[in-house]
């Protein structure tokens, strides 16, 4: 349900549609992890329970059992990805739509099931009885379960909870409430509006700071622009700023006028909408991703545990000071956090703005940090940073808040530098497999870093992540270019 109380990102008092209405939330990733889990476990136990009902009292062997199962966790992952079971546009497109795609995902796991059966000469001593039947039993589960699904959605729409909170932006600020009723009502409640208002930069808009800040603020997930035939130039604008923030942007053309019928364009019920932009990673990715971090965090933090404490004894008998140097540096969508690294400059010459970055024959590094530095061995304390959530193993790299380039800010050297910023930083990323590593002495350098990040947002994937890893692995003992 909407509360009444308003966030307002300390907007003008006056302006009374910078509100931002609160709107619960329908807890979708919690959804979609509880649906997969149901979907595998339920199928494995009905495998269990007909195997021991059928096949058991005939004397077949339990390896059978056990090949099936492994064969169809092989197979679920194969068809639940190509049929995009657990994508959201799959989840919240209807209990029809919903089932066929589970069907057929099943229709395929069984298929599979049975080529690696034939492929792996186990299935020729398998009742095809036992197969069937757990096949039947299976499509009757994943059917009801996906029933159940939409009928919980729906329950939870009509209590007043949404999928999706939009910010609605229209050419014409009176025009803007009868947008945002109409994206209430064909979206079915799944997009709930939580303020409307006339595009920045036209009579009764809000300023974009304000946007950007709101978008930051994780209270908005969804900018959808209408109506912005009357103002192309102030949406080139907003459009150039919202592409800098992991937001969805949704565009709402006025085709009243177009007597032809509209094939590529998405809509919201029966409104056309064209999506521009959107955040780097969906629900499920955002928990692969941190699943992966948590992973390789903890086994790593544990398989180096020896080596962290000669590090740090080496470090305290090399020079005086803490062991641990900590440096504020940018992360996900401009927060600021503490990054941890081990120390490798005297500490009466620490500069914890980075006003001044390191050189090749930085004077203020020490012995022991020299080589830390040469082999990367300084950056591993930043584990503790990724399992606290702040960093992620892969991602762009953390700048620090004082970083300049040529003597300049980052962000007045290159207007799209903050578009880096829509994922969490990483210990290490594409851009430094790539031969950016080093000083940002230059604007080319600057602008073939931001390249190589935005690219890597774009194209994520856990098959990237692992070529990254490996290729950091290689570099730790023949980059040149670490110091």
């Amino acid at each position: 349900m909407a509360t009444t109380t308003d966030l307002r990102l300390d907007a003008p008092p006056s302006a009374a549609s910078s509100a931002i209405v609160r709107h619960d939330y329908v807890p979708l990733i919690s959804w979609i992890v509880a649906l997969a889990v149901a979907d595998v476990i339920g199928v494995a136990i009905i495998a269990v329970i007909v195997f021991w009902l059928y096949a058991s009292p005939l004397n077949y062997n339990d390896g059978q059992l056990w090949a099936g199962l492994g064969s169809f966790l092989i197979s679920w992952i194969v068809a639940s990805w190509t049929q995009g079971l657990y994508g959201r546009k799959v989840l919240l497109s209807g209990a029809r739509v919903h089932s066929q795609h589970g069907l057929v995902a099943c229709a395929l796991i069984f298929g599979i099931v049975l080529l690696l059966g034939f492929a792996l000469k186990f299935i020729g001593g398998v009742s095809r009885v036992w197969l069937l039947t757990w096949a039947m039993s299976a499509f009757v589960w994943l059917g009801g379960l996906r029933l159940l699904w939409a009928y919980c959605l729906r329950r939870s729409l009509r209590r007043g909870k949404c999928v999706d909170r939009a910010l609605v932006l229209v050419g014409s600020s009176r025009r803007a409430r009868h947008f945002s009723d109409d994206i209430e009502r064909e979206s079915r409640g799944q997009i709930a509006v939580v303020s409307a208002m006339g595009i920045p930069g036209t009579p009764g808009g809000m300023p974009v700071d304000w946007l950007e800040e709101a978008v930051r603020a994780g209270m908005v997930d969804r900018v959808i622009i209408a109506n912005f035939e009357e103002a192309r130039e102030q949406s080139k604008m907003l459009l150039s700023r919202l592409m800098r923030v992991a937001v969805d942007v949704t565009l709402i053309p006025d085709l009243a006028e177009l007597q032809a019928p509209v094939l590529s364009v998405d809509r919201i019920g029966m409104l056309p909408a064209i999506d521009l932009a959107a955040r780097p990673l969906t629900a499920v990715e955002v928990v692969l991703k941190r699943a992966e971090d948590l992973f390789l965090s903890c086994l790593v933090m544990l398989l180096i545990a020896p080596l962290l404490v000669v590090i740090a004894l080496a470090i305290k008998l090399d020079s005086p000071g803490p062991v641990l140097f900590g440096q504020l540096r940018e992360g996900y969508h401009n927060k600021v956090f503490k990054v941890w690294k081990f120390r490798t400059m005297y500490h009466d010459a620490r500069d914890e703005r980075a006003v001044q970055q390191t050189s090749r024959h930085d004077h203020r590094v020490t012995r022991v940090g020299r080589l830390l530095r040469r082999l990367s061995l300084d950056e591993l304390p930043q584990l503790i940073n990724v399992i606290r959530g702040e960093m992620s193993v892969v991602g762009p790299r953390p700048h620090a808040l004082g970083m300049t380039s040529v003597g300049l800010p980052m962000t007045q050297v290159l207007e799209g530098y903050a578009a880096r910023l829509r994922l969490k930083p990483g210990i290490t990323g594409w851009a430094q497999v790539n031969g950016c590593r080093g000083q940002v002495d230059s604007h080319e350098k600057l602008r073939r870093r931001v390249s190589l990040d935005c690219y890597y947002i774009d194209h994520w994937s856990l098959s990237l992540d692992l070529w990254i890893i490996i290729r950091t692995l290689a570099l730790l003992l023949f980059d040149t270019d670490a110091y």
